[in-house]
């Protein structure tokens, strides 16, 4: 093979590879778009519960055909939704369930909260440790659920 020939190989190539490249870029920008959950998520709830600490309950992005997912923070910071929704997302809930928002009740009770739900929860942390000035405090979560549902099929 003389130069020239190597040349136009290599010109050939790149081009082939620049269309490539082109369109597993478009298929993932694709994919990306019609992949994406149609309800953004939201803070369905945000409520004082000690000074200085608040309660947020944030309904997960999903598809209309999925079941609701909501997840409990506490956090200490009270800003937009918009912003909360970033700090809530860089922070782990202590409580997550598959209920709808009328279902829960949410009770203050001397050492911390007391939360009714109806329906499954996939994670439950009972002790939260909040920040009272320079030290922290424990305050437990007491959890009471109804499982509603019928078992659902194990697909065996």
């Amino acid at each position: 093979m003389n130069k020239p020939e190597w040349q136009a190989l290599k010109l050939r190539l790149k081009k082939y590879l620049a269309i490539i490249s082109a369109l597993c870029l478009a298929g993932f920008l694709i994919y990306a778009y019609v992949h994406k959950p149609e309800l953004p998520p939201q803070i369905v709830l945000k409520q004082n519960f000690i000074p200085g600490e608040w309660l947020y309950i944030v309904e997960e992005a999903r598809d209309r055909s999925e079941p609701k997912t909501l997840k409990f923070y506490m956090d200490y910071r009270e800003s937009t939704d918009a912003t909360m929704k970033v700090y809530l997302g860089k922070t782990p809930p202590f409580l997550v369930s598959d209920t709808d928002l009328q279902d829960v009740v949410i009770q203050r009770v001397a050492n911390g909260l007391h939360i009714k739900l109806k329906g499954a929860v996939s994670r439950y942390r009972s002790d939260l440790y909040l920040r009272d000035g320079d030290t922290y405090t424990t305050y437990r979560i007491s959890l009471e659920q109804v499982e509603t549902r019928p078992p659902l099929p194990s697909g065996r």
